[in-house]
């Protein structure tokens, strides 16, 4: 079995390598699914992060999900916590913590136990676990509110067979793929 870092290095050279078409299809088919993901659909606000660079995209689905209606919440670093706050457009986000766009400090902070969480990743596996970045934000925040339903976004080639899991690790109740 890879060892994480290696997995890591591996998924973003597969990343980097995807044509913008390809990216473009994959990310309406993903929207799709997650729309229609009934933990989405009945929910009032969903927590989701603001894609960049070659992840997984979430604008269209932020997009849509405001277009229905729901309240949107992008995730801020506060120390080595996650906090969510409501946003409402890319207007509302400034650079943050490793170059990721954040809420800026004038966005209201949210707190819905209930909220689905569109989580990030570079790799996921069949069982639910979950490759991040390596800074354990996602663990460390679902370990404090644990009732949220864990819906990983990513392509197919960043879903595994198995991954290396340690004990911290907080699985996904979803993963989606196009």
């Amino acid at each position: 079995m890879w060892e994480k870092n290696e997995i890591r290095k591996w998924v973003k050279e597969q990343r980097e390598a995807l044509d913008a078409a390809t990216q473009t299809l994959w990310d309406e088919s993903i929207c799709r699914q997650v729309l229609n993901t009934p933990a989405i659909r009945r929910a009032f606000c969903v927590f989701c992060y603001a894609s960049f660079g070659k992840e997984a995209g979430t604008w269209k689905l932020m997009e849509a999900l405001w277009n229905q209606g729901k309240y949107i919440a992008l995730p801020k670093v506060s120390g080595k916590n996650l906090e969510f706050y409501a946003i409402s457009g890319k207007r509302d986000l400034e650079e943050g913590v490793m170059g990721i766009m954040e809420p800026k400090p004038t966005c209201l902070r949210i707190w819905d136990e209930g909220a689905p969480v569109v989580v990030p990743g570079l790799a996921f596996d069949k069982s639910g676990n979950r490759i991040g970045y390596g800074g354990g934000y996602y663990d460390r925040f679902f370990k404090q509110e644990p009732d949220h339903f864990r819906l990983a976004i990513g392509y197919g080639f960043q879903l595994f067979e198995s991954l290396p899991a340690e004990p911290h690790d907080i699985p996904m109740n979803r993963i989606i793929t196009p």
